[in-house]
């Protein structure tokens, strides 16, 4: 079935494309949503290609997305194709598919990334015979935070001698305090065997907390051994879902062992809790047996995860 295949309209389309994200990343996404991830202030080095299949009616059948980001590499592109359920298995994928690779590929590209849900075969299947090869697995979890119990956790907090915890709201939300927070994301994320590029500079950092609508400083959690910040955990909120997402943890490679990552996920979980949200989500690198250990420790449950592809 042929498509045109034009640009994205954004007071137009947005509602449509939060709906297919909505059906096939199987979470409730907003039109607002999507005007906050790709239409906030970005970098001069930020690319962002995106446009719609439509058919002759000019009802959206499927979404494409083409995106380099700052602190990534030359030549690293993401690329997205999404195809509304109900049109699959008519070439709409294939055609918009090579589209994005052209444009892409005008801009640049030379190595592309993409991810798919680990219950949908159908969408590996489509990525793997263009080219694409598994290169990460991403656990998904979620804790209930109506049915945590913190009493296995009694004293936690207090076992860690020497290290104070606070939140960013805690030291004023300053600019000085967010440095120190962006240099302890820095390390952590480089650190981190399975992160791709680097972390991206203050101005960007300082922006991204100025301007989305998740952002909570109080979610903020940090570690800090005398006034040097040592860890953080950082879990932002999502009003359409009434949840939590646990965007990162971490503690300085010297400081770990000593349960550090825990009382700060705990800190998050006592949070998320006390706000009013049902649940908290995250993800973590198949490979990060640490964390995934704490996870199940405080009770999360695993979800349905995604598979990170690389085509060169």
């Amino acid at each position: 079935m042929p498509v045109d295949i034009r640009p994205v309209n954004p007071a137009t389309d947005h509602e449509e494309i939060a709906r297919l994200y909505t059906v096939i990343h199987e979470r409730i996404t907003t039109a607002s949503r999507i005007d906050e991830w790709y239409h906030g202030p970005f970098r001069a080095d930020y690319v962002l290609y995106r446009a719609v299949g439509v058919d002759s009616n000019g009802q959206i059948l499927g979404y494409i997305l083409v995106k380099h980001e700052t602190q990534h590499e030359p030549g690293r592109f993401t690329l997205m194709v999404m195809v509304d359920p109900a049109y699959r298995n008519q070439g709409i994928g294939a055609q918009l598919y090579d589209h994005a690779l052209r444009q892409a590929e005008a801009l640049g590209a030379k190595t592309y990334y993409a991810s798919v849900r680990e219950n949908q075969p159908y969408a590996l299947r489509f990525a793997e015979a263009r080219g694409f090869t598994i290169q990460r697995y991403k656990f998904e979890s979620t804790i209930d935070l109506h049915t945590f119990d913190e009493t296995p956790f009694a004293g936690l907090v207090e076992s860690a001698a020497g290290i104070r915890y606070f939140s960013l709201a805690d030291m004023g939300d300053t600019e000085e305090a967010r440095r120190k927070l962006h240099r302890v994301n820095f390390e952590v994320v480089r650190d981190n065997s399975g992160a791709t590029g680097d972390y991206m500079g203050f101005e960007e950092f300082n922006q991204m907390f100025n301007t989305a609508s998740w952002f909570r400083a109080e979610g903020q959690m940090i570690a800090a051994d005398g006034d040097n910040y040592i860890g953080l955990a950082a879990i932002g909120y999502f009003a359409e879902t009434n949840s939590m997402y646990n965007m990162i943890t971490g503690v300085m490679p010297a400081y770990r062992g000593r349960k550090i990552a825990q009382v700060l996920k705990l800190l998050t979980i006592r949070y998320a809790k006390a706000y009013g949200a049902d649940y908290i989500r995250t993800h973590n690198d198949s490979e990060n047996a640490p964390m995934l250990a704490i996870n199940r420790r405080l009770g999360y449950q695993a979800q349905v995860g995604s598979y990170r592809l690389v085509k060169e």
